[in-house]
C-alpha cells in the first residue's frame, strides 16, 4: 500500500522525491508498530516534506522491493531514487539535506545530546534484560 502524505503547510518540493518504506501492520496494509518506522515518519512530517509512504508486508515482501534494497528490512527511504537504509544515518542525512530556511530544524542544538540519549537507552536496555538483579548495582 502506498500513501502520499501532505506537506505540513510548506510549499511542495518538486526537486526531491522521498519515499519512506515502513513495516506493515498485521493486516499487511496499514502502518505497523515499528518505532523506527514511526520515528522517520514523524521527522519527515514535522519537517513539512511531501513524501510517499509504502507499507511492506514482511510475510509477502515484493520482488521489486528485494531488488531495491536487498537484504534490508524496513524502515528505509529512497531520496531521489537513492536508497538509504540505516535509521540513524537517515536522520542525520535528512537534517543535513532538508535544512532551514525551507525546512524546520529538528536536531538538538548540542550534538552531544544525541549521544547522551543513546547511552541512556543502551544502559536501560541492558538493565531490563539483566536476569541477575545483583549485577545492576
Amino acid at each position: 500500500m502506498s500513501v502520499s502524505v501532505p506537506q505540513n503547510g510548506l510549499q511542495e518540493d518538486k526537486d526531491n522525491l522521498i519515499e519512506l518504506f515502513v513495516k506493515a501492520g498485521i493486516d499487511g496494509e496499514s502502518i505497523g508498530n515499528c518505532p523506527f518506522s514511526q520515528r522517520l515518519f514523524m521527522i519527515l512530517w514535522l519537517k513539512g516534506v511531501v513524501f510517499n509512504v509504502t507499507t511492506v508486508d514482511l510475510k509477502r515482501k515484493p520482488a521489486d522491493l528485494q531488488n531495491l534494497a536487498p537484504g534490508t528490512h524496513p524502515p528505509f527511504i529512497t531520496y531521489n531514487h537513492e536508497v538509504k537504509t540505516d535509521v540513524n544515518k537517515i536522520e542525520e542525512f535528512l537534517e543535513e539535506v532538508l535544512c532551514p530556511p525551507k525546512y524546520r530544524k529538528l536536531a538538538a542544538r548540542h550534538p552531544e545530546s544525541n549521544t547522551a540519549g543513546m547511552d541512556i537507552f543502551a544502559k536501560f536496555s541492558a538493565y531490563i534484560k539483566n536476569s541477575r538483579p545483583d549485577g545492576n548495582e
